[in-house]
């Protein structure tokens, strides 16, 4: 009888054990899968249209880096007018940020005659804007004859003897300035009378284009 309690009493300690491992078992498994990082399984549906998004959006970022790529530079001008002593007066068209020796440029460059110190080549150019080169000896602003002076006729119809014409008369025609009225009074002094009009042009300061304004209202009287 003791013999039959004491292996009774071992079959119910081994039990024990191994529902003690048992229990151990599935608690640690239980922890480390609340430990190990969760790994969704997608089904092959959602994994296709998973790649299909991720195919479609990296084909985005390649579109708009080419189409920013593709886009041209777009460069601004501007239209200007020149007239006066250059060699092709005309209206051109120009960068923006241009000056005036660029228009220059463009118009083929200065004429012989041209007066080059009344004129500002590195000033800028605006839209539309007219810039007039002008000719050596030629006034700014035409003076008038002074009211204790007759007047010479220019204006009028009367031509003007190259002969005879005085300083101030002289100034007065379109295109001569002061400077420009004594050398051809003292050409004049110094030469002889002017044989014709054309004789106007061996005066220092008077070119080709200038004598071409001036034939019209002057003339050598016999």
């Amino acid at each position: 009888m003791n013999l039959f309690n004491e292996l009774m009493q071992r079959k119910a300690l081994v039990a024990a054990a191994f529902l003690f491992a048992l229990g151990a078992g599935l608690i640690g498994q239980t922890v480390l899968e609340r430990l190990t990082p969760q790994v969704v399984q997608l089904s092959p549906t959602e994994a296709a249209a998973e790649f299909i998004d991720d195919a479609f959006a990296e084909d985005i970022v390649d579109l708009d880096t080419s189409e920013r790529t593709a886009t041209p530079t777009r460069v601004a001008f501007i239209v200007a007018y020149v007239s006066g002593a250059v060699r092709a007066p005309d209206v051109y068209q120009l960068p923006v940020g241009a000056r005036v020796k660029d228009l220059v440029v463009a118009a083929g460059g200065l004429s012989d005659d041209a007066d080059i110190e009344r004129i500002n080549l590195a000033a800028p150019i605006s839209d539309g804007q007219h810039v007039r080169v002008p000719w050596i000896g030629e006034a700014t602003i035409v003076a008038e004859a002074p009211p204790d002076e007759p007047d010479t006729g220019a204006g009028s119809g009367t031509l003007l003897d190259l002969n005879r014409a005085t300083v101030a008369e002289l100034d007065a025609l379109p295109g001569i300035g002061a400077v420009l009225a004594n050398r051809i009074v003292e050409w004049r002094e110094r030469e002889g009378p002017f044989q014709s009009v054309d004789d106007l042009g061996k005066v220092d300061g008077i070119g080709p284009a200038l004598l071409a304004k001036l034939a019209p209202l002057v003339t050598v009287a016999p």
